[in-house]
């Protein structure tokens, strides 16, 4: 009798064991994929944050069809400007960089980023103009772009989900994303653009 019950508390110790061992193993993974998301998010806001800041506004020459105008084409959902890029994405120079969300293979919607050299200063050969895209993030429900300034002198700055076509660049910035799986927080994105002025003018044939 005293071996059986003997059994049955070790039978009970291996079974509380052996919970506790799966229990563990399931909050390791589940900590260990968090941080990796969050790491995700961080790393693609602080890569948006650096581009966009930078900016640049290159002027466009009017033509007969539209007025002289800073290369800036933002709209709720895709921005697209000229910055520099950082340096393990690009050779130096200036580039055209769009921000844009593209349906996915299975895995949702996703924000990629695109890039090539900006034809402002003189005019490289088509192999240094080649486009390079990247996806940052995948399973994206939704994003949108604002913009912050004054659309004309005159007017007080206001938050827009358009901004094209205008003669300078808007203060601010900002993204607002959500995912599909429900998991993935993005922290509120209100990006500066540090640059205001700039001599550098292009041709609107080159585009």
């Amino acid at each position: 009798m005293e071996l059986l019950v003997a059994l049955l508390l070790l039978s009970l110790v291996f079974l509380l064991l052996s919970s506790g061992v799966q229990f563990g193993t399931r909050a390791w993974n589940v900590g260990q994929e968090e941080p990796s998301s969050t790491s995700d998010v961080a790393t693609v806001q602080h890569l948006l944050r650096r581009v966009l800041s930078e900016a640049r506004p290159v002027m466009v020459e009017s033509t007969p069809s539209e007025r002289r105008h800073v290369f800036f084409d933002g709209t709720q959902n895709s921005v697209r400007l000229i910055a520099p890029i950082p340096e393990h994405l690009g050779i130096g120079g200036f580039y055209e960089v769009a921000l844009y969300l593209a349906e996915g293979d299975g895995s949702g919607k996703r924000l990629e980023m695109s890039w090539h050299l900006s034809r402002g200063a003189g005019t490289p050969s088509e192999t240094q103009i080649q486009e390079r895209r990247v996806v940052l993030l995948d399973r994206i429900a939704n994003i949108q772009f604002a913009y912050f300034g004054s659309l004309r002198p005159q007017d007080r700055p206001s938050w827009t989900d358009n901004w094209q076509d205008r003669e300078w660049l808007p203060n601010l910035i900002r993204i607002e994303l959500t995912f599909d799986d429900g998991q993935r927080i993005w922290p509120d994105l209100t990006v500066a653009t540090h640059v205001q002025s700039l001599s550098l003018i292009i041709d609107p044939e080159s585009f």
